[in-house]
This record gives C-alpha cells, sequence and structure tokens, in this order.
C-alpha cells in the first residue's frame, strides 16, 4: 500500500516538473519570437526570391548592432542567447535591437503599402 502511494506521489512530482520544463521552453520560445530563415524548405527560384527577400530587408536596417541582431538571428539561425554570447552583450540587449529592428521594418512596410 505504501508502495503504491509512493509512487503515485512520485509519479505526479515527475508530471509536474515535465510540465515546467515545456512551460518554460514555451515561454522561451514564445519571448525570443524565433525569426530563423528555413533555408531547407525552400528549393530553386524560391530560396533565390527569399534569400534576396531577406538581405534587402536586413539592408533597410541602419547599420547598427541591430542589422548585426538580426543577421544572426534570421539568416545564421542563432538563438538570442548565443548571439548574446557571440556579441558579448546580454540577451536583454539582443531582445531590445530586435525588437527595434522589427519595429523599424513593420513601419517601413506600412508606409510600401501605404503607397
Amino acid at each position: 500500500m505504501e508502495e503504491q502511494a509512493l509512487i503515485a506521489e512520485l509519479r505526479t512530482q515527475l508530471q509536474r516538473a515535465a510540465w515546467r520544463i515545456q512551460y518554460r521552453s514555451r515561454f522561451l520560445l514564445k519571448r525570443e519570437l524565433p525569426l530563423t530563415f528555413e533555408h531547407a524548405a525552400e528549393q530553386g527560384e524560391e530560396a533565390l526570391i527569399s534569400s534576396l527577400f531577406v538581405q534587402q530587408a536586413l539592408m533597410a536596417i541602419p547599420p547598427s548592432k541591430g542589422r548585426t541582431v538580426m543577421r544572426m538571428l534570421i539568416v545564421d539561425g542563432k538563438s538570442e542567447r548565443e548571439v548574446a554570447g557571440e556579441l558579448r552583450m546580454s540577451q536583454q540587449a539582443v531582445n531590445k535591437w530586435k525588437r527595434k529592428a522589427v519595429d523599424l521594418l513593420r513601419s517601413r512596410l506600412d508606409e510600401c503599402l501605404r503607397g
């Protein structure tokens, strides 16, 4: 009887730990706003057009850490943590530069769509 209660308690604790890990990974994934560019899924002309579009979008960002951060995140497919380590800055700073660059690209896109 005690053994079954112990097994049930351990199972419950294991489920809770797994839920916490899953929740934390979803939270980090959502927080980092993954912006990876999947080259493998594309082929031929579509890959070339997509690559040119990404390059043009990156060139719209003024030369700054923002452009470097976005290139490393999108083109190189690195995480915010990896970029922060390579650029010797905090992950929060990487996130700030990414948000600034995304906001800039969004405003430029809105301008283009308005004509």
